[in-house]
């Protein structure tokens, strides 16, 4: 028994050691990080600011030998990096061998020394890297693979151009992790010529479901900006119709990102974008392409957009009618009032509510013609879902204001409400007017509620009649008069009691 207590003790004191051991080497390694930061602050400030040139940089830095002096360099010269002087940072990385020390631990000896001479080449084409199908299970492990994602992820953040041709070169590697990192940089760096082979990477995840997230492909894609838009083009007649899809749907996000700056229109897409989603996208066999089209279609904003989403809104399918009609949801496309209204009325639910959401995106004349609609509608179900949504989305402050200014608006609102009242949709109208502080809106409310009265508008009468004397009392105290003596409103065993438990309203 003593024997496997001090075996127990002696392998607690081994573990003891390494974590120590562990512990100091760390607390050396950020040491002589910090010491080497203090170091090269002042040769890397002035080769950023112009001051020395490319020589004398390699000169000043190229002392850096340890594993942490090294790392500092690099951490120090990225963090300076801008577009500006990328070129120039990336040509002091070249002088000072972090390139060909990446490109060994990334690719290996012979396939760094090909991508070293294709950097040199200006027209170099990326060399075909192949890993040996025997180790290919060791070079996923996440032990191997670790590694090689920390330098392709250095080697994305040197200049554009050579980045890609090391980005590149990673999307063969046999892990995943490398091929995300690769990705990313793509990503980040926005090269145009990375687009085809993100692409293919989509189509390979989609098709052939590789170990690769459609996520992570589609963050890259739509980091793009607008000006690249026309070098997707190519792959919106691609035979796969997923990949078609999501072609579209990073078009859309891209626009949706540059909306969010500044107005689009046609102007600020290409000629040959603009026929394509126009003449070829909105007629595409893949339905989920078609609605992702009328996003896209309605930063065009002219004529042929207004056609475009018109046809869409009568697509067989319903969800690209739904897409459709939250795309035009927009003050520009009120000429589309008639269509939208007409799909008020339609047999699917999400559809109507879009519908409903779209006329109030429409200004003053979308909203007329939904109180419209509503007042002559004779479809329960259509007017309970618009009603619905007249009080979901905010349309209830609207209706109020327009009964007190008057006129035939005030008319239209008024008729609305009345609906509403005899549709049993009260309780916002209620609380209005418990609430309201303007005058002629409470009174409007009043006359309009007191057509149809329910108990809960009786109870309110009660408290609004016995408040201190004012006008809205005095009106208060009128019209339960004469809804009490009309007896028109009954619940419970027939009669409407108040507050205090008194019988007001006699039942018949």
């Amino acid at each position: 028994m003593l024997w496997l207590v001090l075996l127990v003790m002696s392998l607690n004191l081994v573990f003891l050691f390494f974590l120590l051991r562990r512990r100091l080497i760390r607390k050396r390694f950020f040491a002589q990080k910090d010491a080497a930061r203090e170091r090269y602050r002042d040769p890397v400030d002035a080769f950023v600011l112009g001051q020395i040139g490319l020589e004398q940089a390699a000169a000043a830095l190229g002392d850096a030998r340890s594993p942490a002096e090294r790392e500092v360099v690099s951490e120090m010269l990225f963090a300076v990096s801008n577009p500006e002087n990328t070129e120039r940072i990336s040509e002091l990385l070249f002088l000072l061998g972090f390139v060909e020390e990446w490109a060994k631990v990334a690719f290996g000896r012979k396939a760094a020394r090909e991508l070293v001479g294709a950097f040199l080449d200006r027209e170099g084409k990326t060399p075909e890297l192949h890993w040996p199908r025997l180790l290919r299970p060791i070079y996923r492990m996440r032990l191997t693979a670790v590694s090689r994602a920390l330098a392709v992820n250095n080697l994305g953040r040197l200049s554009a151009k050579h980045a890609h041709h090391c980005l590149s070169a990673a999307l063969a590697d046999p892990s995943s992790q490398v091929r995300r990192v690769a990705i990313e940089g793509m990503g980040r760096n926005r090269n145009p010529p990375a687009i085809p082979l993100l692409v293919e990477e989509l189509r390979k995840a989609v098709e052939e479901s590789n170990d690769l997230s459609l996520r992570t492909l589609k963050a890259a894609l739509i980091r793009y900006r607008l000006e690249d838009l026309e070098l997707f083009l190519p792959h919106l007649a691609s035979s796969c119709r997923r990949c078609r899809f999501f072609v579209i749907d990073s078009i859309r996000q891209i626009c949706d990102r540059a909306a969010a700056n500044a107005r689009l229109t046609k102007n600020d897409f290409s000629p040959t974008l603009y026929r394509a989603v126009l003449e070829q996208c909105q007629f595409d066999e893949f339905e989920d392409v078609r609605a992702r089209s009328a996003y896209v279609a309605k930063y065009f904003r002219d004529p042929s957009a207004i056609e475009m989403l018109r046809h869409l809104m009568q697509d067989q399918n319903e969800f690209v009618r739904m897409h459709t009609l939250r795309a035009c949801a927009d003050r520009f496309y009120a000429d589309l009032v008639p269509d939208v209204v007409a799909r008020l009325t339609d047999q699917r639910w999400l559809v109507r509510e879009a519908a409903v959401q779209a006329l109030q995106a429409m200004g003053t004349k979308g909203t007329d013609a939904m109180f419209r609609f509503f007042t002559d509608c004779t479809d329960k179900f259509a007017a309970d879902q618009v009603c619905d949504e007249f009080q979901r989305r905010g349309v209830v402050p609207q209706l109020l204001a327009a009964m007190a200014g008057g006129g035939d608006e005030g008319l239209l609102a008024e008729n609305v409400a009345r609906k509403m009242a005899s549709m049993g949709k009260t309780s916002l109208l209620l609380s209005n007017l418990s609430s309201n502080d303007s005058f002629a809106v409470q009174i409007a409310l009043i006359d309009t509620l007191a057509v149809n009265p329910s108990s809960e508008f009786v109870s309110l009468l009660n408290v609004l009649s016995q408040q201190d004397s004012g006008q809205i009392s005095s009106k208060a105290r009128q019209v339960l008069g004469r809804i009490q003596s009309d007896s028109n409103v009954r619940f419970g065993s027939g009669s409407v009691r108040d507050t205090g438990g008194k019988e007001n309203v006699s039942g018949a």
